[in-house]
């Protein structure tokens, strides 16, 4: 039976709610969640949670229309209209997740989470500088959230503050021991800031932390290529290869691509121009159409003295310089 005269459930209600859902047992605070719905139909609370219960379960479609019926009956209610632009940015939508987040910053001007969000959502679309004061309000609310000092650092090296951005690096890292994401970005700016050997060390933290951390790889691939430490480069283009094979990167052929063609190019430097070959052989399934590739394939095959073969992949990649009276010069191809 409906309870029509209170509108929230107990604090005891409330405690056991809590305390199945941080248990980890999802399916059963789900059932609490709508057994209490039952007497409490208009408890944007209850909806709120079952919403995110929802959203722990992959469920994003569902937790969304859970916190808008949240919003229904609680207008005011700061916590589910965040959680509305969070469902909303996950699913694609981040015009419509920015306006959520703006909403409960309205409601709650010190809301830490929903102004970090709104900076999020600014940062991703380029509009750094909007970011700014939103980060530095969530961080005078809560110094000690890592990741609040690491999207400010983000926003901040976008923007050219690289002294900036290095100490709100350091301090997101300082505040979360092992932090591998902000070891990357801050080897990135480092590389900005062309202090390559102190980028090194940076990603190798970032590896250290995280084993398979492919971007990482690849980073610290690339600068050992800057500061002439070719080995270690191309081990990290093997083992960053290995990962992206398996891991979340596996759909991004660029990266892949790019990858083979680096340790093709390091093969050739160290005179390995069968293991060469076969690397841009794998570069050219990714992407046929790369005539820099084929060229580039030019170069092993030659110093294995197939030098008609070469000259086939050279002009085909790179064409040859042809004059014509009436068309001009141009390049011609194969």
């Amino acid at each position: 039976m409906t309870n029509s005269g209170q509108k929230k459930p107990s604090n005891a209600e409330v405690d056991t709610l809590f305390a199945v859902y941080n248990s980890g047992n999802f399916q059963h605070s789900e059932s609490i969640c709508r057994q209490l719905l039952e007497n409490y139909p208009e408890s944007g609370f209850v909806l709120n949670m079952l919403g995110v219960i929802q959203d722990a379960t992959g469920r994003s479609t569902e937790a969304l229309q859970s916190y808008e019926k949240a919003v229904e009956v609680e207008p005011g209610y700061a916590d589910a209209h965040n959680n509305i632009g969070i469902a909303l940015k996950v699913l694609g939508k981040p015009e419509e997740a920015l306006a959520s987040f703006k909403k409960a910053v309205e409601i709650d001007p010190d809301y830490g989470d929903a102004c970090n969000n709104l900076g999020v959502v600014l940062q991703e679309s380029g509009e750094h500088d909007a970011a700014a004061p939103h980060f530095a309000t969530a961080i005078r609310l809560n110094p000690n959230a890592p990741f609040f000092h690491f999207n400010n650092a983000n926003s901040q090296r976008a923007q050219g503050k690289l002294r900036e951005a290095l100490s709100s690096f350091d301090k997101a890292i300082s505040l979360r021991r092992g932090f591998a994401e902000a070891y990357n970005n801050r080897g990135n700016l480092l590389e900005d800031m062309e202090q390559y050997e102190e980028a090194r060390k940076s990603y190798s933290y970032a590896i250290q932390f995280n084993r398979d951390y492919s971007l990482a790889y690849v980073n610290r691939g690339q600068v050992q290529q800057k500061l002439g430490q070719y080995e270690g480069a191309l081990e990290d283009f093997k083992q960053a290869l290995e990962l992206a094979s398996r891991d979340s990167l596996a759909g991004d052929q660029n990266l892949q691509f790019r990858l083979q063609v680096n340790v093709g190019d390091l093969l050739l430097f160290f005179r390995r121009y069968e293991e060469a070959i076969a690397a841009y052989d794998e570069a050219l399934k990714l992407e046929p159409e790369s005539l820099d590739v084929v060229a580039f394939k030019g170069n092993p095959v030659a110093a294995l003295g197939r030098i008609e073969e070469a000259l086939t992949l050279i002009q085909k990649g790179f064409g040859f310089i042809s004059f014509d009276r009436d068309s001009g010069v141009s390049i011609k191809h194969g």
